[in-house]
Parts: structure tokens; C-alpha cells; sequence
């Protein structure tokens, strides 16, 4: 978490970053991983003005003040952060069991072809 001084009066908007990864694995071992979000977070940091424009379904987005404050002062990145669930479409239980059923009807049949190529008929 950083803060600044802002020298105007105060803040206007807080700037979020939700870090999946430091560069260490999480077991108590904290071996170096190939995972690293800080220098995109230095980035990002050092050029807030291409952040304004950010989502709060990005990576990094502002919040303005206000909501903080309509929020008791909780900076809890998952307060803020919009998640959008991808939908998905499932065939039909009756689908599912068709194909299943086509499915081992193929693998009936190839095993028949398998033991009548190798003459081993019946077992």
C-alpha cells in the first residue's frame, strides 16, 4: 500500500492493484516462481494517468474517495473490484447420457474389431 502527499487539499481517488503474484511461491519454502506482478505494478504506478481510464474489472483501477468513505474507510480490494462471471451452457442431461452411450457404443465396437484382429474372439 502506498500513499502520497498530495499538497491540493486531499485525494480524490485511491488507486487499487490486485497482486496475484509477488515472484515466490506461497508454501513456507517461498521459492523464486516465474509469476511476478511488480514490475507491471511499478509500471502501472508511474504512469497513473493511463490508469484513469481503467475498469474496476481490470487489474488496477481508481476508486474515488467518496466510496471509500461510504465504505468506512475499508480498503478491502474486493470491496471495490467488479468480478464478471463468464456464463456458460451445458447440453441437457439427456444430451449428455446420448453421447455417452454413442460413445461406448464406438468403443464396443472397436474392441470387437481389436479381438478379431487378434483372433482372440470371446474374451
Amino acid at each position: 500500500m502506498f500513499f502520497t502527499k498530495t499538497g491540493k487539499g486531499g485525494t480524490k481517488d485511491v488507486w487499487f492493484y490486485d497482486m496475484q503474484a509477488d515472484g515466490f511461491s506461497l508454501d513456507d519454502k517461498r521459492q523464486e516462481v516465474a509469476e511476478n506482478d511488480i514490475p507491471d505494478i511499478l509500471h502501472r504506478w508511474n504512469h497513473l494517468t493511463d490508469e484513469q481510464s481503467r475498469t474496476r474489472t481490470d487489474q488496477s483501477f481508481f476508486v474515488p474517495v467518496a466510496d471509500i468513505r461510504a465504505n468506512h474507510y475499508d480498503l478491502s480490494l474486493n470491496r471495490y473490484k467488479e468480478v464478471v462471471y463468464e456464463s456458460r451452457a451445458y447440453e441437457s442431461p439427456q444430451e449428455i447420457i446420448r453421447q455417452i452411450k454413442q460413445t461406448d457404443a464406438e468403443r464396443q465396437h472397436l474392441l470387437a474389431a481389436l479381438e478379431a484382429d487378434l483372433d482372440l474372439p470371446g474374451l
